[in-house]
């Protein structure tokens, strides 16, 4: 019984044990702190994605000490695959190219307006002109040729019916071959400036964008400004409708809060604006709020919103409890190593006291042996003495539970009873002979 009791408790801890470093790890993994890495996927050098990645890794840096990394990606596609197999822990991403199943959107970081652009002795005089001719709409996983599919399908334009559609809007300065570019970016991208700068270029102005709007809720009208691109001559000379959507700051929906909290706090309560002018505004941010929206952003731009509280507050428990569950199989392993230690000392002590009940049972049988060998009444009152001795220190020290309920002490106890007895008779025998009268003959 008590073998199998003891293999029981071995099991028991072993099991513990194992569930303790599994909620260890749990609790590590799914706790809210921030990564020692903090991956960021952002686009191609030179674009605006990866510029703003740059500015939001360097105040991270500043932020948090933590090691910043910028992964070079094609787009938003890319990006989201990168976040969803946790290869990345931020990723720019815009709205509109695709589901946000399993990310959760952060904030808008600025406008990503669509663009077509056409060179000036193309021909192109409207959209319906671009099929047939080579047409520049981004390279596989970005969030720009997503938007372009979606202004070519509005126009019944077939993919088929365009040439040369993988390539970057950029090339368009040393390949004469490409007629034109349907591009999505922020309006003050380097390479798009320094194209419409160029001379050779021009912007197209009959999008539907009221059109555009009802099919496509992500995209929004707007105006591109006379003369953002340059001056001298103005740069477009007019304003241009078009549409826009976001370009948005994304992440999984598992990150951590206190990582979500960090990358708003570099957007909203530093300098970047200065940095990236066509940043959106906090306010204006502030009412991008979604449902599939990260609650640790939700948080941070309405604090006290109920909700955003009490998702806060389940979130913590929900990061604690793993903690909790390996807290309590750590205190179970260390009462049941104390139980295990207390038991070997309490064994270790029964079989000291066992060996010393060995020593007082061959004193016993030195002391009936001895009773044996005389008749002299002093010596055997000494032996008495002696067995009542004997049992009195083992009763004094042999206290272990488990000895006395042991046979070989009942034994020790009827053996001291025994001799003491048969000394008592042996001295009644021998007082009795001395003290009967002598017979005399007559």
């Amino acid at each position: 019984m008590d073998f199998l009791r003891r293999s029981l408790r071995t099991w028991i801890a072993l099991v513990m044990f194992g569930v303790l470093l599994l909620s260890l790890a749990a609790w590590y993994f799914t706790s809210n702190h921030l990564p020692r890495e903090i991956r960021i996927a952002t686009g191609a050098k030179g674009g605006l994605y990866y510029r703003a990645g740059e500015l939001l890794g360097e105040g991270l840096r500043i932020r948090t000490g933590r090691t910043i990394r910028l992964i070079e990606t094609k787009g938003s596609i890319e990006n989201r695959e990168l976040l969803l197999k946790g290869e990345a822990d931020l990723g720019i991403f815009q709205d509109g190219a695709g589901p946000f199943d399993g990310l959760a959107p952060l904030t808008p970081l600025y406008a990503d307006v669509v663009m077509v652009i056409v060179r000036k002795e193309s021909g192109i005089r409207t959209i319906r002109d671009l099929s047939g001719r080579s047409v520049a709409i981004g390279p596989q996983g970005s969030g720009m040729r997503e938007s372009a599919l979606h202004i070519l399908r509005h126009y019944r334009i077939e993919l088929a019916e365009l040439k040369e559609t993988d390539r970057y809007f950029g090339e368009l300065l040393e390949n004469p071959k490409l007629d034109a570019a349907i591009i999505t970016s922020g309006l003050t991208n380097p390479d798009l400036v320094k194209m419409l700068n160029a001379g050779q270029f021009e912007l197209l102005t009959d999008l539907d964008c009221e059109a555009l709007k009802v099919h496509h809720p992500f995209f929004r009208p707007m105006q591109i400004p006379r003369g953002v691109f340059g001056e001298g001559p103005s740069i477009p000379a007019q304003p241009v409708s078009s549409v826009s959507t976001a370009a948005l700051l994304a992440a999984r929906s598992d990150t951590p809060a206190v990582l979500v909290q960090s990358a708003l706090s570099v957007l909203y309560e530093g300098d970047m604006a200065s940095k990236l002018s066509i940043l959106v505004p906090e306010k204006e941010a502030r009412e991008y709020a979604t449902i599939s929206q990260h609650p640790a952003a939700r948080s941070y731009f309405d604090p006290y919103e109920g909700v955003g509280l009490l998702a806060n507050l389940m979130e913590s428990v929900s990061a604690a409890k793993e903690l909790l569950f390996a807290i309590g199989a750590g205190v179970y392993l260390l009462w049941d190593r104390a139980q295990r230690k207390r038991e070997a000392e309490i064994q270790r002590e029964v079989h000291r006291q066992k060996e010393r009940l060995d020593g007082f049972l061959m004193e016993t049988v030195a002391i009936e042996k001895a009773q044996y060998e005389t008749t002299d009444v002093l010596v055997l009152q000494k032996l008495l003495k002696d067995v009542s001795e004997i049992k009195f220190r083992a009763l004094k020290e042999l206290t272990a539970e488990q000895l006395r309920g042991d046979g070989l002490f009942s034994i020790f106890l009827n053996q001291c009873n025994g001799v003491a007895r048969e000394i008592d008779a042996k001295m009644l025998r021998v007082t009795t002979q001395a003290s009967a009268p002598e017979h005399v003959e007559g």
